[in-house]
């Protein structure tokens, strides 16, 4: 069974289109249909405040399981059941919303470390590199710069 971690915006009193969530509860119904049936919820947390806005809403953490519907032009997943989890904050929705992003990204992959470039400038500036093709360039006072490879 897939389970999906996403992100739920709500009401200040926890209730979404006029149902009544409880943290750490587990809600199930028979379908979902994107924007139309089942329990909603975005994957990017930052795409909840298309739906929710940050200044009158609460977010909270989900997991979202059973038959799943996805949306086209966001990350809001439709889902047969949810689980509440905790609520966070804007700096955890950030936060997530980064690792949601770098997850997605080329990014992660391991660097390339055969085409390293380092410059500084200033009195006493240094820079090192290793790797094949590396660059590294100063200028100041007891500028230092070493490259290997």
């Amino acid at each position: 069974m897939t389970i999906i971690k996403s992100f739920k915006g709500f009401n200040k009193d926890l209730t979404c289109r006029g149902f009544q969530y409880e943290v750490g509860k587990e809600y199930e119904c028979d379908n979902a249909v994107i924007c139309e049936e089942g329990f909603h919820a975005c994957e990017n947390p930052i795409d909840c405040f298309s739906y929710y806005s940050p200044a009158e809403s609460v977010f909270h953490e989900v997991e979202q399981s059973g038959k799943l519907a996805t949306h086209n032009d966001d990350s809001k997943v439709a889902s047969t059941k949810i689980k509440i989890g905790l609520k966070v904050d804007l700096q955890a929705i950030i936060k997530a919303a980064i690792q949601f992003i770098y997850d997605r990204s080329d990014n992660k992959k391991e660097k390339d470390t055969n085409n390293s470039v380092a410059s500084n400038s200033g009195d006493s500036s240094v820079a090192s590199n290793s790797g094949d093709s590396s660059v590294a360039s100063n200028s100041g006072d007891s500028s230092v710069a070493s490259n290997s490879g």
